[in-house]
């Protein structure tokens, strides 16, 4: 039987090869494609396309096609390192990558759809075809990173649909479900309730700090759950109902506790520590009125979340306000230069550059607050639209900068939504400048003595050991998203104090 198919194969790619006899390298390029799309006989159709491959005659666009074609049929009939040696052999013989892409560009479509095919039917093991695609593009953005001389490894990114999903929570600032933020202790690796936040269903149903999850509607959690899973199965739609079984401090019992989903409001301005009602006290001394405000990132509700905290700051009789980027990663451009016009009466906030020109964004006189001093904190953590804010507030003389040299992030990305749904490309459009014209950003090539990012001011430059940025991100951890009672060991800030010193000795003291 081995032996009558393979003379009925030498047979047809002999018919094959008498048929195409004399033809020219376009004709055959169009036999080709029939033979192997219409009739499906890939080995003949190889061997149409060799013909153009090997015609010292044929025009290079031609012989580009028969190339690519060739690899697909190779492919196809399960020849991986023929298709490889191919395709190869093709960006080799065509340098001009931007005249090879014009040549076969139609055709690539095709070519990408057949490996990911020949890869789901036949890789070693199943693959999921949205992580394929996710990891094809992946691999794209990772090429792109290795150029050199432009982008950072994550000025571009893709976004699968769960980090999309965060992306858009701390955008939106708000998610639907019991408002308790949580974590796993370590020792027992069970989930505990750090924080039920204000005015949220875990806080009205009278769950507490330290209670221990240990049941969710009736189902016992296993010995060792995942956050992760407690968190999705704890939040739903609003107005659904979820029973909460707890374990507290001194009873070996479980309380059950019933409670109805709603919609929970992230704040991204945060003080000094938390009152008992759990909202944010934002006035660090009371006897100094020295106010203190921390935006964690810039979402849509921050310019107005800070308005009305500093406000209130205000009513209370603040002399001096310290205003904390720290670790702020950014976010949003808009409300950036919403957050500094609060203190711009009047100039320049931020210009944008890219591609298609540039964009200028001016403050305006209304509602700027303007009475007090502005102490400004600044890590090597501090990015993006925050740099925007602390860029802008020490060009107009507002603010001190204080603390270390900002991360330099001072490119503008759009996100850029993926057809079917696999996620996101977080893409590189602009670069943004200070007030004063320099530059933000740290493109690869720069070096320390380069102008980037936000330098404390001369005298005010405080620089945390790794070491102690672990501990103070954990510290803030305890003190910013978790209880206050649960703090258990105290931080001496550095760059804290530095700041209360400043503002003081801006106030006379």
């Amino acid at each position: 039987m081995k032996r009558a198919l393979s003379l009925g194969t030498v047979l047809a790619l002999l018919a094959g090869a008498q048929a195409t006899r004399g033809a020219s390298a376009a004709e055959l390029l169009e036999k080709g494609i029939y033979t192997e799309e219409t009739k499906g006989e890939l080995q003949v159709a190889s061997g149409i396309y060799r013909q153009i491959v090997d015609d010292p005659a044929a025009a290079r666009s031609l012989v580009a096609q028969a190339q690519l074609r060739l690899g697909l049929c190779e492919l196809k009939q399960g020849n991986k390192p023929r298709a490889i040696s191919v395709l190869e052999r093709l960006t080799q013989q065509f340098p001009d990558k931007d005249q090879l892409l014009v040549t076969i560009g139609e055709q690539m479509p095709s070519l990408l759809d057949e490996m990911v095919k020949q890869i789901e039917q036949n890789y070693i093991q199943e693959v999921d075809r949205s992580e394929l695609v996710e990891t094809a593009i992946r691999a794209v953005i990772g090429k792109l990173d290795s150029r050199g001389g432009f982008l950072r490894a994550d000025d571009m990114q893709f976004l699968g649909t769960n980090e999309m999903a965060q992306i858009n929570e701390n955008l939106e600032q708000k998610i639907a479900g019991i408002g308790a933020a949580l974590k796993v202790d370590e020792a027992t690796h069970e989930i505990v309730v750090t924080t039920p936040l204000a005015d949220s269903p875990a806080f009205r149903g009278g769950l507490l700090a330290g209670d221990r999850i240990a049941a969710i509607d009736g189902a016992p959690l296993p010995a060792e759950p995942k956050i992760a899973t407690v968190v999705k199965q704890l939040r739903g739609p609003v107005g659904t109902p979820v029973t909460v079984g707890v374990k507290r401090a001194g009873s070996p019992d479980v309380v059950q506790i019933q409670l109805v989903r709603d919609t929970i409001r992230l704040t991204s301005v945060q003080g000094d520590h938390r009152k008992p009602d759990q909202s944010w006290e934002f006035m660090l001394d009371d006897q100094r009125k020295i106010g203190y405000v921390r935006i964690a990132y810039v979402s849509k509700q921050s310019p107005e979340e800070m308005r009305t905290a500093v406000a209130g700051l205000e009513g209370r009789g603040m002399r001096g306000l310290i205003f904390d980027l720290r670790g702020n990663p950014g976010g949003s451009l808009a409300e950036a230069v919403a957050v500094a016009d609060l203190f711009v009466s009047n100039g320049r906030i931020v210009t944008v550059k890219g591609r298609n020109g540039e964009q200028a964004y001016d403050a305006k006189a209304e509602g700027t607050f303007s009475k007090f001093p502005i102490v400004l904190l600044v890590n090597r953590k501090t990015a993006s639209a925050a740099e925007i804010i602390a860029a802008c507030l020490q060009d107009h003389q507002l603010a001190i900068v204080v603390g270390e040299r900002t991360y330099g992030q001072g490119i503008v990305r759009s996100l850029v939504q993926l057809k079917g749904g696999v996620g996101a490309l977080k893409l590189p459009v602009a670069a943004y400048y200070r007030p004063n014209g320099k530059n933000v950003n740290r493109y690869p090539n720069l070096t320390d003595a380069d102008n980037w990012g936000v330098q404390p001011n001369e005298g005010f430059e405080v620089v945390f050991t790794e070491q102690e940025l672990k501990e103070y991100e954990k510290y803030r951890d305890d003190q910013f998203i978790m209880n206050n009672n649960s703090v258990t060991a105290e931080f001496q800030d550095r760059q804290l104090q530095k700041a209360v010193e400043c503002v003081r000795s801006l106030l006379g003291e």
